[in-house]
């Protein structure tokens, strides 16, 4: 009941300060706790290509943003494009997220520095030899309290043929947050998630013991957050409990989210969730 009351009172909250904003148009945009550049892997554009841009956030020291699920408050950042005709943006692509504690409350989301990578489909013909993108950005910035801002931000690149393509500055950025994004599990993993009074109990079978892994949620007010996760360790993978959220008021049929195991590598998983007392359920082993 608490964490509701404390969602209700933070919603309200943002409500009343959404004029809280901080307006730039130019690639990038500086506040007091945070400042975001609109940024490209590449430093031109060519045609019918993928071309990666993103938002990066340079963060004041115990300020942080948000993950796509936040955990017990907050707000992921969200982007409107303002692109030419044909052009196409995709999903943002998020990072494995930290877990933040706030006080009672745990936040799923990323301090000091983060990359929100989007791939943007480039049309095979254009008839400009620069290009215009245009983005506005919106996000939560928080500590003790949390601060609404908004970004238009521009980026303009050369158009350039295949093979006359290079690397931007960070392009080096770009790469080690690539190997941040959750790949889906290898098909070879069972996964399964056994519903008890209280908890689940996410077994992954990778088929080698792991020593240490950490489940983030996709799907809000499925687990309480701010729980701690007992992990046990097996010959052919790993167990996790999980203590269930009191917001959970139905029971679920898939619990889907991301492990992240001890080498540090993230997936996405959706474990098939068994009842306890279904007939079907099957002995751990």
């Amino acid at each position: 009941m608490g964490q509701k009351l404390n969602r209700s009172f933070f919603l309200l909250w943002l409500i009343v300060f959404q004029a809280t904003t901080l307006i730039c148009r130019a690639a990038s945009a500086s506040s007091p706790h945070a400042k975001v550049d609109l940024v490209s892997d590449a430093n031109a554009i060519q045609p019918g290509r993928i071309l990666r841009v993103g938002l990066h956030f340079t963060l004041e020291k115990g300020w942080h943003i948000y993950w796509i699920n936040p955990g017990d408050s907050g707000e992921p950042p969200r982007i409107q494009w303002q692109l030419p005709a044909s052009f196409r943006a995709g999903s943002i692509q998020w990072p494995a997220p930290r877990r933040i504690q706030d006080h009672s409350l745990t936040d799923y989301g990323y301090e000091e520095e983060a990359l929100l990578i989007v791939p943007i489909s480039i049309p095979s013909r254009l008839q400009s030899h620069e290009i215009k993108l245009g983005a506005t950005a919106k996000w939560l910035v928080c500590r003790d309290s949390c601060i609404p801002e908004q970004a238009s931000l521009n980026l303009s690149l050369p158009v350039r043929d295949a093979g006359a393509q290079s690397r931007s500055p960070w392009h080096r950025l770009f790469v080690t947050t690539q190997g941040q994004i959750p790949e889906p599990a290898p098909k070879r993993w069972k996964l399964r998630a056994i519903a008890e009074k209280d908890r689940f109990i996410l077994e992954a079978r990778t088929g080698k013991p792991e020593r240490q892994a950490s489940f983030f949620p996709l799907e809000p007010d499925q687990i309480e957050n701010a729980a701690p996760q007992e992990v046990s360790s097996y010959s052919g993978g790993v167990r996790i409990s999980l203590h269930k959220s009191d917001q959970l008021m139905q029971p679920i049929s898939t619990l889907r989210g991301v492990i992240v195991v001890n080498s540090g590598q993230a997936y996405v998983v959706a474990a098939p969730v068994i009842q306890l007392n279904s007939p079907n359920r099957r002995n751990r082993p």
